[in-house]
């Protein structure tokens, strides 16, 4: 995909993603939503269906052809290994926080080309930014469709920052902190912790916990733009987010001159 049909999607889906945003935040302010339980467990409201809707409408009708892959829609995971562009949405990313009032949730929108993570949005309703970044360009954070910033950051292991951390257990982040020389921060979310060394001090991130690829690819286009590196692995083996499947155990975005005895530990150390 030309760095042309990327900026024209991106202009494409930004008012698309105000009015997402309107929705989102008349629903909290009013509490017009009630709350549901998954099979996982999980928490679910009918914004995230609504939302869900609202969104493979809009990418179907405007891209027909395309895969288009999203949380709450079950059916779209049953999609066919090999596509060429795969969308994946997540309309709410950190539903409990928009059931419990916070601000910080937010809206995931990514394409992979050919399996790769190269167009990645990130959308915070309640501040009406938007993160995003693709193969052409820096990672930019937008105020409006005209008005944005190149996020520069020095992308180094050598700035010997904090690691974060997700499902490792108390052995693991120790091991981990003998092999790396880092401090290691646990967390059970991903999405925003990916991205947050773009403004925070950290060097990266780890998961070792299965994670959706609506949860990832979008952060991992970002920061592979803002010059990082990233990966996911399925018991034990690289793969791509066109593999046919939705999730993986294990995933990392760290900076381009990580060593390799690092990444090798990482990827097939037991979690």
């Amino acid at each position: 995909m030309t760095e042309k049909e990327f900026h024209q999607r991106f202009r494409w889906l930004y008012p698309h993603l105000e009015e997402a945003g309107r929705r989102l935040r008349t629903q909290q302010r009013n509490r017009s939503f009630n709350v549901h339980t998954k099979e996982d467990g999980s928490r679910v409201t009918d914004a995230d269906r609504q939302m869900s809707d609202y969104w493979m409408d809009l990418i179907s009708r405007a891209f027909p052809g395309e895969t288009i892959v999203c949380e709450e829609d079950l059916e779209s995971h049953n999609y066919p290994a090999g596509c060429e562009t795969t969308w994946f949405v997540d309309p709410i990313d950190g539903t409990s926080k928009f059931i419990d009032n916070s601000f910080n949730y937010y809206v995931l929108i990514s394409i992979c080309i050919d399996g790769q993570p190269s167009f990645g949005i990130l959308y915070q309703p309640e501040r009406n930014v938007v993160l995003f970044g693709n193969p052409h360009i820096r990672a930019r954070l937008y105020t409006s469709l005209e008005d944005y910033r190149e996020i520069h950051r020095n992308m180094s292991w050598l700035n010997r920052m904090p690691l974060i951390v997700k499902g490792a257990r108390p052995a693991l982040r120790s091991q981990l902190e003998e092999v790396t020389h880092l401090t290691v921060k646990r967390t059970s979310n991903s999405s925003h912790n990916i991205v947050s060394p773009l403004n925070a001090p950290n060097t990266g991130f780890v998961s070792f916990r299965k994670t959706a690829y609506w949860d990832l690819a979008a952060p991992a286009a970002i920061m592979e733009s803002a010059g990082y590196q990233s990966a996911l692995y399925s018991k034990g083996d690289p793969t791509q987010y066109n593999d046919g499947n939705v999730h993986c155990d294990r995933f990392y975005c760290l900076p381009p001159d990580t060593p390799e005895h690092v990444l090798s530990f990482i990827t097939s150390v037991p979690g």
